[in-house]
């Protein structure tokens, strides 16, 4: 699977959806050395990035303590996102999406308790970069939904996606919205890059492809 860069002209990428994983990163773990110790990094096995879940396996509230999450993007791109720690027995969620997880470093000891962290079946496709220098804008979109169920968004940015140094501001494209079925639109305004946004799936297998003439 590639991106698009100027100047080329399609992308494809399949996307067999993983479903939720409260403890997909690891479960039972106790603080250790300024961090919850981890027993994978994967976030799921689509390439996609999902949001990071942090459960508290006892009633200790530790909301007055950072968790910080380090890993990537589904574009393979350094992030963190820092979270108040789970008061009692309850989950946190990251508002950052994560491919994969490299630490959760915790302000300050937990002491004996212990944490389960995975993620949500929420998901991000990888951004497919366009060229918005096209001359005439004009980008083709089609996502197929090839097994299972599916509700799902087209995600537009007008940011850089290849750094991180921007924080990309995603805008929902209005013509592709809450989607549950087989889906086409064509884009003429320009934008740096377009994805998919999952807001849930059952067993969900989406084909994204995406259309583009090279000329300047």
């Amino acid at each position: 699977m590639s991106q698009i860069k100027h100047g080329s002209t399609t992308f494809t990428g399949v996307y067999e959806l993983s479903a939720a994983a409260p403890h997909g990163l690891t479960s039972g773990a106790a603080y250790a050395d300024g961090e919850i110790p981890l027993t994978s990094n994967d976030v799921g096995t689509d390439d996609c990035a999902h949001p990071v879940t942090i459960l508290g396996n006892a009633v200790t509230n530790h909301s007055g303590k950072n968790f910080t999450i380090t890993g990537t993007d589904a574009n393979d791109v350094a992030i963190t996102n820092t979270i108040i720690g789970p008061n009692g027995n309850v989950t946190v969620t990251s508002t950052k999406r994560f491919k994969t997880v490299t630490s959760v470093a915790v302000s300050a000891t937990t002491g004996a308790d212990t944490f389960d962290v995975g993620w949500s079946a929420l998901a991000s496709t990888p951004w497919v970069v366009l060229n918005y220098l096209q001359s005439h804008f004009s980008v083709g979109v089609g996502v197929v939904l090839v097994s299972g169920s599916a509700n799902y968004d087209l995600e537009k940015t007008y940011d850089e996606v290849d750094t991180n140094a921007t924080v990309q501001v995603a805008y929902n494209d209005g013509t592709m919205a809450a989607k549950t079925d087989s889906s086409d639109v064509g884009l003429t305004t320009p934008v740096k890059a377009i994805r998919l946004d999952v807001n849930s799936h059952t067993s969900g297998v989406l084909r994204f492809t995406v259309l583009q003439g090279n000329n300047c």
